[in-house]
Protein backbone atom coordinates (compact mmCIF):
# COMPACT_ATOMS: atom_id res chain seq x y z
CA UNK A 1 0.00 0.00 0.00
CA UNK A 2 1.13 3.69 -0.06
CA UNK A 3 3.11 5.21 2.53
CA UNK A 4 -0.23 7.89 2.74
CA UNK A 5 -2.98 8.29 0.62
CA UNK A 6 -3.02 10.47 -1.98
CA UNK A 7 -5.65 13.07 0.13
CA UNK A 8 -3.11 13.14 2.65
CA UNK A 9 -0.25 13.67 0.51
CA UNK A 10 -2.01 16.66 -1.36
CA UNK A 11 -2.80 18.16 2.78
CA UNK A 12 0.25 17.89 3.13
CA UNK A 13 1.63 19.36 0.21
CA UNK A 14 -0.61 21.91 0.50
CA UNK A 15 0.64 23.16 3.69
CA UNK A 16 4.24 23.65 2.64
CA UNK A 17 5.32 27.09 3.37
CA UNK A 18 7.19 29.05 1.03
CA UNK A 19 10.72 28.03 0.40
CA UNK A 20 13.57 30.60 -0.05
CA UNK A 21 14.78 31.15 -3.84
CA UNK A 22 17.88 28.83 -3.15
CA UNK A 23 15.68 26.14 -1.88
CA UNK A 24 13.33 26.10 -5.05
CA UNK A 25 15.96 26.57 -7.41
CA UNK A 26 17.48 22.97 -5.87
CA UNK A 27 13.71 21.58 -6.08
CA UNK A 28 13.43 22.56 -9.77
CA UNK A 29 16.57 21.12 -10.49
CA UNK A 30 15.96 18.20 -8.66
CA UNK A 31 12.75 17.59 -10.63
CA UNK A 32 14.46 18.57 -14.18
CA UNK A 33 17.30 15.82 -13.46
CA UNK A 34 15.90 13.09 -11.56
CA UNK A 35 18.27 13.85 -8.87
CA UNK A 36 17.29 12.06 -5.76
CA UNK A 37 16.54 14.40 -2.77
CA UNK A 38 14.67 14.20 0.47
CA UNK A 39 10.54 15.32 0.81
CA UNK A 40 10.42 18.70 1.47
CA UNK A 41 8.49 17.50 4.85
CA UNK A 42 11.53 15.35 5.38
CA UNK A 43 13.95 18.02 5.19
CA UNK A 44 11.45 20.13 7.50
CA UNK A 45 12.02 16.98 10.13
CA UNK A 46 15.57 17.11 10.21
CA UNK A 47 15.46 20.95 10.76
CA UNK A 48 13.51 20.55 13.81
CA UNK A 49 15.54 18.20 15.25
CA UNK A 50 18.82 20.36 14.37
CA UNK A 51 16.81 23.08 16.56
CA UNK A 52 16.17 20.83 19.18
CA UNK A 53 18.99 18.88 19.47
CA UNK A 54 21.45 22.29 18.84
CA UNK A 55 24.13 19.17 17.95
CA UNK A 56 27.63 20.86 17.80
CA UNK A 57 28.44 18.23 14.87
CA UNK A 58 26.39 16.56 12.52
CA UNK A 59 27.27 13.89 10.02
CA UNK A 60 25.39 13.65 6.93
CA UNK A 61 26.31 10.79 4.34
CA UNK A 62 24.96 11.33 1.24
CA UNK A 63 24.90 15.22 0.35
CA UNK A 64 23.72 15.34 -3.37
CA UNK A 65 22.95 18.80 -4.19
CA UNK A 66 22.57 19.96 -0.50
CA UNK A 67 18.84 19.76 -0.15
CA UNK A 68 19.09 18.02 3.26
CA UNK A 69 21.98 19.77 4.38
CA UNK A 70 20.41 23.06 3.62
CA UNK A 71 17.43 22.36 5.86
CA UNK A 72 19.90 21.43 8.88
CA UNK A 73 22.34 23.90 8.33
CA UNK A 74 19.41 26.61 8.59
CA UNK A 75 18.22 25.22 11.29
CA UNK A 76 21.60 24.95 13.06
CA UNK A 77 22.94 27.25 16.02
CA UNK A 78 26.72 26.39 17.11
CA UNK A 79 26.90 23.25 15.34
CA UNK A 80 28.69 22.75 11.75
CA UNK A 81 28.01 19.52 9.62
CA UNK A 82 30.02 17.29 7.67
CA UNK A 83 28.42 16.02 4.86
CA UNK A 84 29.64 13.45 2.34
CA UNK A 85 29.57 12.93 -1.54
CA UNK A 86 31.08 10.91 -3.88
CA UNK A 87 29.96 12.34 -7.05
CA UNK A 88 32.01 15.57 -7.95
CA UNK A 89 29.64 16.81 -9.96
CA UNK A 90 26.92 17.03 -7.10
CA UNK A 91 30.10 18.17 -4.65
CA UNK A 92 30.12 21.34 -6.78
CA UNK A 93 26.57 21.85 -7.22
CA UNK A 94 25.80 21.33 -3.40
CA UNK A 95 29.02 24.16 -2.77
CA UNK A 96 27.10 26.51 -5.05
CA UNK A 97 23.83 26.05 -3.78
CA UNK A 98 24.79 26.18 0.29
CA UNK A 99 26.87 29.47 -0.43
CA UNK A 100 24.33 30.91 -2.31
CA UNK A 101 21.71 29.58 0.97
CA UNK A 102 24.51 31.95 2.96
CA UNK A 103 25.09 28.62 4.94
CA UNK A 104 28.77 27.49 3.88
CA UNK A 105 30.57 28.39 6.82
CA UNK A 106 28.45 25.89 8.81
CA UNK A 107 29.34 22.99 5.60
CA UNK A 108 32.59 20.67 5.18
CA UNK A 109 31.48 18.57 2.17
CA UNK A 110 34.04 15.86 1.63
CA UNK A 111 34.50 14.27 -1.48
CA UNK A 112 34.96 10.65 -1.22
CA UNK A 113 33.76 7.53 -0.43
CA UNK A 114 31.66 7.35 3.21
CA UNK A 115 32.89 3.72 3.49
CA UNK A 116 36.18 5.39 3.68
CA UNK A 117 35.34 8.71 4.76
CA UNK A 118 33.48 7.68 7.95
CA UNK A 119 36.39 5.85 9.71
CA UNK A 120 39.18 8.94 9.44
CA UNK A 121 36.38 10.98 11.04
CA UNK A 122 37.25 11.80 14.64
CA UNK A 123 33.20 13.17 15.54
CA UNK A 124 32.03 13.08 17.61
CA UNK A 125 28.45 13.84 16.29
CA UNK A 126 25.32 14.48 18.09
CA UNK A 127 22.90 14.04 15.03
CA UNK A 128 23.54 11.25 12.18
CA UNK A 129 21.55 11.03 9.33
CA UNK A 130 22.16 8.80 6.43
CA UNK A 131 21.11 8.79 2.69
CA UNK A 132 23.10 7.47 0.27
CA UNK A 133 23.50 3.91 -1.22
CA UNK A 134 20.39 2.12 0.61
CA UNK A 135 22.05 -1.22 0.74
CA UNK A 136 25.20 0.67 2.69
CA UNK A 137 23.00 1.34 5.56
CA UNK A 138 23.81 -0.84 7.96
CA UNK A 139 27.74 -0.73 7.21
CA UNK A 140 27.87 3.35 7.26
CA UNK A 141 26.13 3.18 10.87
CA UNK A 142 28.53 0.13 12.43
CA UNK A 143 30.92 3.11 11.20
CA UNK A 144 29.96 5.97 12.36
CA UNK A 145 28.07 4.56 15.79
CA UNK A 146 31.18 4.68 17.96
CA UNK A 147 31.73 7.83 17.13
CA UNK A 148 28.35 9.27 18.12
CA UNK A 149 28.12 11.17 21.66
CA UNK A 150 26.07 9.58 24.30
CA UNK A 151 22.52 11.40 23.42
CA UNK A 152 22.91 11.08 19.42
CA UNK A 153 19.97 11.10 17.15
CA UNK A 154 20.17 9.05 14.17
CA UNK A 155 17.47 9.38 11.10
CA UNK A 156 18.05 7.29 7.85
CA UNK A 157 15.86 8.06 4.69
CA UNK A 158 14.26 6.36 2.47
CA UNK A 159 13.45 3.27 4.79
CA UNK A 160 9.72 2.38 3.38
CA UNK A 161 11.13 2.96 -0.30
CA UNK A 162 7.49 4.15 -1.52
CA UNK A 163 5.48 1.43 0.58
CA UNK A 164 7.59 -1.67 -1.42
CA UNK A 165 8.97 -2.92 1.48
CA UNK A 166 5.32 -3.92 2.86
CA UNK A 167 5.53 -6.71 -0.88
CA UNK A 168 6.51 -9.93 0.16
CA UNK A 169 9.56 -11.22 -1.85
CA UNK A 170 8.04 -13.32 -4.41
CA UNK A 171 5.73 -9.88 -5.38
CA UNK A 172 5.80 -7.91 -8.55
CA UNK A 173 5.80 -4.57 -6.85
CA UNK A 174 3.71 -2.01 -9.29
CA UNK A 175 5.80 1.63 -10.53
CA UNK A 176 3.11 3.28 -7.85
CA UNK A 177 4.81 1.36 -4.67
CA UNK A 178 7.83 1.62 -5.43
CA UNK A 179 8.72 -1.28 -8.41
CA UNK A 180 12.09 0.52 -9.01
CA UNK A 181 13.31 -0.47 -5.57
CA UNK A 182 15.47 -4.31 -6.24
CA UNK A 183 14.52 -6.65 -3.73
CA UNK A 184 17.67 -6.83 -1.97
CA UNK A 185 17.48 -3.28 -1.41
CA UNK A 186 13.94 -4.10 0.06
CA UNK A 187 15.20 -7.22 2.09
CA UNK A 188 17.87 -4.50 3.66
CA UNK A 189 15.39 -2.00 4.38
CA UNK A 190 13.27 -4.84 5.81
CA UNK A 191 16.11 -6.17 7.76
CA UNK A 192 17.66 -2.59 9.06
CA UNK A 193 14.18 -1.31 10.43
CA UNK A 194 13.58 -4.48 12.17
CA UNK A 195 17.18 -4.01 14.14
CA UNK A 196 16.34 -0.13 15.22
CA UNK A 197 13.11 -1.29 16.43
CA UNK A 198 14.62 -3.98 18.61
CA UNK A 199 17.92 -2.20 19.01
CA UNK A 200 19.78 -2.62 22.68
CA UNK A 201 21.75 0.60 21.28
CA UNK A 202 19.25 2.63 20.28
CA UNK A 203 15.90 3.50 20.79
CA UNK A 204 14.14 3.79 17.21
CA UNK A 205 10.73 3.96 15.75
CA UNK A 206 10.10 4.03 11.83
CA UNK A 207 7.93 6.51 10.82
CA UNK A 208 6.20 7.55 7.52
CA UNK A 209 7.34 10.96 6.93
CA UNK A 210 8.47 11.62 3.11
CA UNK A 211 9.50 8.32 1.76
CA UNK A 212 9.53 6.85 5.32
CA UNK A 213 12.34 7.74 7.48
CA UNK A 214 13.94 5.40 10.82
CA UNK A 215 14.31 7.86 13.51
CA UNK A 216 16.65 6.90 16.83
CA UNK A 217 18.36 8.17 19.77
CA UNK A 218 21.36 6.22 21.29
CA UNK A 219 20.00 4.46 24.57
Amino acid sequence: MPILSDEVQRYLHGLRPQRSEVMREMEALAERDRIPIVHWETGRFLAVLARAVDPVMVLEVGTAIGYSTLHIAEALGRGRIVTIERDPERVEQARGFLEAAGVADKVEIVHGNALEAIGDMSGPFDFIFLDASKDEYRRYLELAEPKATERAVLVIDNVLMSGSVAFPDDAEVPDEFGGWWGLEQRRAARALNSELIDSERWLGSVLPIGDGVAFAVKR
